[in-house]
């Protein structure tokens, strides 16, 4: 898989806790790359380009059919970008020299979708990797990986997410409900919405980053 990467500003003679980034619906790599300088300067970043390429520019983690009742997701094309994922991973992580046992997720739109169903669908201890925290920005959870998620333990894993209050594309009530789902599974969330449509601002960032401080280890 083709990515970018932001080195640790502040490296030590440890490996770096690891910060996997996935773009939203026809961005690219480079897309959230920029928010890596503003969060922990310890981190290693990595930012992933989607495998489904646009007609017109920019990545996709799954196809969008156009129906009567609106967009809907293509299940099929979205799993098959996980397993590319999920078989990547492993053999990037340690290419570009990052912790294994430190890994946090960050995805925005329908990459945060992609984070959500990586959590619910498949077993990360498997490939020798540890997710320690997981943060959505305006995502929401698949409809097919609701109950996987549900019967996950996650109260080791903390979650971030925000999302805007006038968001036209993905609902705020999609927040609301992850989090009633999450909170379910014992995992601890932090939540905020925000006087935005669908996008981050710099009080977003700020506050991921603050985030941040409280829950990687040291």
């Amino acid at each position: 898989m083709n990515y970018t990467t932001h080195k640790p500003q502040n490296p030590s003679t440890s490996l770096p806790p690891v910060l996997i980034i996935l773009h939203g619906y026809g961005a690219d790599e480079f897309d959230l790359i920029p928010i890596a300088a503003k969060l922990d300067p310890q981190f290693l970043t990595i930012s992933i380009q989607a495998p489904i390429k646009l007609g017109w520019s920019g990545y996709a983690w799954h196809h969008l059919e156009q129906t009567t009742s609106g967009l809907k997701s293509d299940n099929k094309s979205r799993i098959e970008s996980e397993a590319l994922l999920m078989e990547s991973l492993p053999e990037i992580i340690k290419k570009e020299g990052g912790d294994p046992n430190q890994v946090y997720l960050m995805g925005f739109s329908q990459g945060s979708a992609m984070c959500y169903s990586l959590i619910g669908r498949h077993d990360f201890d498997k490939l020798g990797l540890k997710v320690r925290g997981v943060i959505i920005m305006s995502g929401y959870i698949p409809e097919d990986v609701i109950e996987p998620l549900r019967k996950k333990d996650l109260s080791s894993i903390p979650f971030f997410l925000s999302h805007g209050l006038h968001d036209d594309l993905i609902p705020p009530i999609a927040m609301k409900v992850a989090i009633d789902i999450l909170e379910k599974t014992g995992a601890k969330t932090f939540a905020k919405d925000y006087e935005i449509g669908h996008g981050l601002t710099e009080e977003t960032v700020s506050d991921i980053r603050k985030w941040i401080q409280t829950v990687v280890s040291r």
